[in-house]
């Protein structure tokens, strides 16, 4: 974080009458959204890449963060007044002054940003300089400025010697640029690890499809091994006390299994090997088809992760892949459909008919049910429930939706309503009523 630009913006935020700060929120583990007097700021604390920026894009989170100190940020800052701002001399550091009043009493906090390297923080401070959170507590074992709630926290060394000033420009297009080189970078390096991944799964699938036994390779088979075991039974009498591993019989060699302990219990295995690879047979179609669906949906991904424009957009994408948890959701890995999370919002698709029946009868009755109007496309379901979801969540679920829809136009349209208004008439078809509709364009 340029040390000048720090300062333009700590004088920008000191104005009379103060800015109000509406609100603070983290959208990723080290990235906050900050609302002031109506103009989102966003800053990322991220270790040895700390900055501030501005963009034009919707930044969605795929979870609301809701740890002990994201709550201490929305009970100090949220609806406060910005009375003073100003850095920490030659540190790169801001501190916000900022001020509450109810009708009991005024109470003042100090919100500090420390934009220092690998040791960035975001610190609540009460006015005698006690902790009251911050985002990465830190022991004396850690360092010498220990980070506690309920200790006074020791003021930074400044430079021993003067920095050296670099005029960025004008602030907001600073703040836009840096977006710009956060995308530039961060993004490119992340959509290569994503994609990567992706890239894992895809190859992994082909080489299941590519190596399904032939249908008729299997019939043959199956129509073999009967053969074998029909062959013992019509000479079973010729050798009631047969003992040996290989026999002859109508000019046919037979070896048998290793499990074999009589010439029964072999036309026995032959018979079930049979009924088996029958079975398979005529149930490959369908293992091939799964894995088509499989390979479909993943090329899908890829496609949509390497055309994100952010990283919050990139990171609603990802959790797809996050790996379960606990033992509770472990179980549930074997899943009819695929999931996302926006803003901790989960919002499920689905490849193929079965998957569509089961979806729509796990969904509950206030949940969002979503479908592209006028042709053939996934259910999507929003599980929310009773609670409100917003138009951000519905729109992001609908782009989610298209991406993964074949034949899609350029121009679409989403119709949305709740579960309970979905009707299943035959298979996944459905009739629906109280709808409403999105218009949306394909990226």
């Amino acid at each position: 974080m340029n040390l000048l630009t720090l300062r333009k913006f700590a004088h920008y935020l000191k104005q009379t009458p103060p800015l109000k700060l509406r609100s603070i929120y983290r959208i990723a583990d080290n990235l906050f959204k900050i609302d002031i007097n109506g103009d989102l700021f966003f800053v990322d604390l991220s270790k040895g890449k700390s900055t501030i920026f501005i963009t034009q894009e919707t930044l969605l989170c795929s979870k609301v963060y809701q740890a002990p100190f994201d709550k201490s940020l929305q009970k100090y800052c949220f609806n406060s007044w910005i009375v003073d701002a100003k850095v920490d001399g030659n540190n790169r550091i801001l501190q916000l002054v900022l001020e509450t009043k109810n009708s009991y009493k005024t109470s003042q906090v100090v919100l500090q940003a420390e934009f220092t390297g690998k040791n960035t923080n975001l610190i609540l401070l009460d006015s005698k300089n006690i902790v009251l959170d911050a985002l990465r507590h830190l022991t004396k074992e850690q360092s010498f400025r220990e980070v506690r709630i309920a200790k006074s926290l020791l003021p930074l060394p400044q430079p021993t010697n003067a920095p050296i000033l670099k005029d960025e420009g004008e602030l907001f297009a600073t703040f836009e640029n840096n977006f710009k080189i956060l995308k530039a970078k961060d993004l490119q390096a992340k959509i290569a690890k994503s994609s990567a991944q992706i890239t894992q799964k895809i190859t992994q699938l082909q080489y299941h499809l590519e190596s399904l036994e032939d249908k008729n390779a299997l019939e043959n088979n199956a129509k073999k091994e009967a053969d074998l075991g029909q062959l013992i039974l019509r000479n079973l009498y010729l050798y009631p006390d047969f003992k040996g591993r290989e026999i002859c019989l109508e000019n046919e060699k037979i070896t048998l299994p290793p499990q074999a302990h009589s010439l029964s219990h072999t036309a026995q295995i032959f018979f079930e090997n049979s009924k088996k690879l029958a079975k398979k047979a005529k149930n490959i179609h369908l293992q091939a088809r799964n894995l088509e669906e499989k390979l479909f949906f993943y090329q899908k991904l890829l496609q949509m992760i390497q055309n994100v424009t952010n990283l919050n957009d990139l990171q609603i994408l990802d959790s797809n892949l996050q790996k379960k948890s606990n033992i509770k959701e472990a179980k549930q890995k074997q899943k009819f459909f695929e999931s996302f999370f926006i803003e901790s919002v989960k919002v499920s698709i689905v490849k193929n008919e079965k998957e569509n029946i089961a979806l729509l009868k796990a969904a509950k009755a206030e949940d969002i049910w979503l479908h592209i109007r006028g042709i053939p496309s996934s259910h999507c379901i929003i599980h929310c429930g009773k609670a409100k979801i917003s138009d951000i969540i519905l729109r992001k679920a609908a782009q989610i939706l298209a991406g993964f829809t074949r034949d899609c136009d350029e121009n679409y349209a989403v119709d949305y309503t709740k579960r309970k208004f979905v009707k299943i008439t035959l298979g996944a078809n459905v009739v629906y009523a109280k709808a409403q509709t999105i218009q949306l364009k394909k990226d």
